[in-house]
């Protein structure tokens, strides 16, 4: 798993626990700004496992993570939290808000809204810490259906501070800042921002639940990353076993990654030219305020150059079959030829 992917190992543990932990990405991107933002999200995470370890007097019991991460991941993927993370996020921004065509009472309810959430979950921490720490395995589906109720209230709330045309406004940014069609995390209410038919949505619906047993298997396996990356301490956690941690991670994000390419290049046959080329606006017109995509989501929209999941990268060496290339290419000339 990846720095970025571990980061969210601390965000899944620790957003019940102690406060929301959100996302550090709505910000601009000078090489000085990217260094205070890995500086922070390091002291976060730091904060949030030590928040995690003070409520269960140690280690979360093992499944904590896994039940909270499928609980957050079915909310962002299947009921709109993802666009609540997003307004959440946004709130604090008031330039964000004006451009996001947001008024002085809607940003201050919506921050409102994020102190009252904040407090909901201190609240309720306690309730579920004894519930993780006496949980059987037969419990877990019940645990995971109460807290996905919780953070459905959390999205209606927040939902019915903004109008219908504000809400397309965030499914759009948050389209642009997942990065499009090829996410990994895409789903059928993000995907709504390219101005689907009622036909088309359910073709798409149809493409989704194709991919569904693959998607849910690559986000179970990272999960058990997860756990593991927590039983061995988190982020005190051996050179040698982070090393080790993330060589796996790494080696996950590449599936996925290219799961997600695949899915992406599924849903666009059910798209008209007109809509592919939405896709590719919304993507070369991203927000300045936006964090960068990763590399491999970059694809042709932006006009930056994208190596694929099994380009050379630095340290790998030359491939042993290098010059055994059954095309090879002709000599530059060396000579000017009339």
């Amino acid at each position: 798993m990846s720095q970025i992917m571990f980061c969210r190992v601390i965000f899944l543990a620790g957003v019940l626990f102690g406060g929301l932990v959100w996302f550090e990405g709505v910000v601009a991107q000078t090489p000085e700004q990217d260094q205070q933002r890995k500086e922070l999200r390091e002291r976060r995470e730091r904060e949030a496992q030590q928040r995690s370890e003070a409520l269960f007097q140690g280690k979360p019991p093992a499944g904590t993570t896994t039940i909270v991460g499928r609980s957050v991941i079915n909310s962002v993927s299947n009921k709109g939290f993802g666009n609540t993370i997003a307004l959440l996020e946004i709130a604090r921004k008031p330039e964000i808000c004006s451009e996001m065509g947001f008024n002085n009472e809607q940003t201050a309810s919506l921050k409102s809204a994020r102190d009252m959430i904040q407090a909901q979950i201190f609240m309720n921490a306690p309730k579920y810490v004894q519930r993780f720490k006496t949980m059987t395995e037969a419990d877990h589906k019940a645990i995971q259906e109460d807290i996905e109720k919780d953070i459905q209230r959390m999205t209606d709330h927040v939902e019915n501070l903004i109008t219908p045309e504000q809400k397309k406004n965030v499914q759009k940014l948050v389209f642009q800042g997942v990065g499009g069609l090829n996410s990994p995390v895409i789903n059928l209410d993000t995907m709504s921002t390219l101005n689907l038919t009622e036909e088309q949505k359910k073709k798409a619906e149809t493409t989704f639940k194709e991919m569904e047993n693959e998607r849910i298997a690559q986000m179970e396996e990272g999960l058990k990353l997860i756990e593991k990356a927590i039983a061995l301490g988190g982020v005190n956690m051996s050179p040698e076993d982070r090393a080790k941690i993330e060589a796996e991670g790494k080696a996950l994000e590449a599936r996925i990654l290219a799961t997600g390419r695949t899915l992406g290049d599924k849903l666009r046959t059910h798209l008209t030219g007109e809509q592919l080329e939405l896709e590719k606006n919304l993507l070369a017109n991203r927000p300045q305020f936006l964090p960068p995509l990763p590399r491999q989501l970059r694809g042709d929209f932006t006009g930056q150059y994208s190596p694929g999941l099994d380009s050379w990268t630095p340290g790998q060496g030359v491939p042993q079959d290098w010059n055994k290339d059954k095309k090879r290419r002709r000599p530059f000339p060396t000579q000017e030829t009339n």
